[in-house]
């Protein structure tokens, strides 16, 4: 049972020396929905871009799903992505791996940058890892944006050209958008 208590020793963690206990942190509060989480969690994430950490990293994806399940961040999934998402009558998490290169270019044409992908397997009922293709690629944080869109396009698009598009292969991108980068103060 959580016990709300531990907000404000929580929300201390958020300043730790160590990334994952910031980042545990974070989750932590949203989990819990900890009255007056919202800022210092923004605070936490300002402080991941000013340290330049890079927004593919472990710390700063978990700061911004905490944001997001606070309420203080909204996930912008463009209509086409979001239409064809896995049904709940497939108990797949994300996407049918088949229309991954339609996601790619609607989530670039709407000007969101892929991070990473994820693939897995649906088989009577149980959800597996699927190994990636091993690209490994990085993008250059300092370039425009606009380039990191057509960027992570091209990276995306060779991955996908690798990647299996079986009926039960399901893809789960994550993204952000220039908001992530640029927040307002």
């Amino acid at each position: 049972m959580a016990d709300l208590r531990c907000g404000p020793a929580l929300i201390a963690l958020l300043r730790s020396d160590d990334s994952t206990v910031r980042e545990w942190a974070a989750m932590t509060l949203a989990t819990l929905k900890i009255d007056g989480a919202v800022e210092p969690v923004r605070r936490a994430y300002r402080a991941c871009l000013e340290r330049a950490t890079s927004p593919d990293w472990s710390e700063p994806v978990g700061i911004r799903w905490a944001l997001t399940e606070l309420g203080a961040r909204t996930s912008f999934i463009p209509p086409l992505t979001a239409r064809l998402r896995a049904t709940e009558a497939d108990d797949a998490p994300g996407w049918p791996s088949a229309h991954f290169t339609e996601i790619i270019n609607n989530l670039a044409d709407h000007s969101q940058v892929i991070l990473y992908s994820q693939f897995w397997q649906v088989d009577a009922g149980r959800t597996y890892g699927v190994s990636d293709n091993g690209l490994g690629w990085e993008l250059d944080w300092t370039a425009p944006w606009e380039h990191l869109v057509e960027e992570s396009r091209t990276w995306s698009l060779l991955e996908a050209s690798e990647s299996p598009a079986d009926s039960d292969v399901f893809v789960t991108p994550t993204w952000i958008d220039r908001a992530d980068l640029f927040l307002e103060r």
